[in-house]
Order: structure tokens, then sequence, then C-alpha cells
């Protein structure tokens, strides 16, 4: 069964452009590496347009990854190139993300 990981991001609006820049040039060839390599099964990045925790001056970001198992999780989590870019994410944001991991139930 695969693995599901569902996390909000939450930055200033005024440091979007600039983590979006970061994101696109950092991870996302990490993704299209893990996924040419059968290590993602599908990944996405989505700005929230509406919801019930939206905030004023805040921009929230659903990162959405699925994966085979918490094995190939772990790897990218230790990856060099995303343990370099991390610092730099994690300064722009203005909460801590919400985190959740799950095994996959259902899937079409």
């Amino acid at each position: 069964m695969s693995q599901t990981n569902a996390i909000v991001l939450r930055f200033g609006a005024v440091r979007t452009k600039e983590f979006e820049h970061l994101f696109e040039a950092e991870v996302l060839p990490l993704w299209r590496d893990f996924k040419a390599r059968g290590k993602i099964i599908s990944a996405s990045l989505t700005p929230v347009s509406d919801g019930s925790e939206t905030k004023k001056g805040v921009r929230d970001y659903i990162l959405h990854v699925e994966v085979p198992s918490m094995a190939e999780h772990t790897e990218f989590d230790t990856n060099a190139d995303f343990t370099k870019f991390l610092p730099a994410a994690q300064a722009m944001q203005v909460k801590e993300p919400m985190v959740w991991l799950g095994e996959t139930l259902f899937q079409v």
C-alpha cells in the first residue's frame, strides 16, 4: 500500500513569489527525478485560494505527495539537495506546517 503525505505550508503573502521560485528551482527537479525512478507516484503544490483557515496576509500551500512506501519518503527527506533547500523555505514560513502521513486506503 502506498503512503499519502499532506502538508499545509504557511508563508507571509510578501514571500510567496520567492518561495515559489525557490521551490521550482530546488524541489521540482527532485520530484521529477524521483517520479522518473518510480519513487514518487504523484506530487503537487497548490496555492490555497479559499478555505476555513485562510488568513489575510498569509498564503497557504497544499503539498500533496504519494510515495510507494515510507522508504521512498525517507529517501527524499534525507536527499542532500532537499536538506539544503529546507532551511531557506522554513525561514520564510510564518507558522509551522501542518503535516499528515498515512497509508493510502482508496485511490482512483
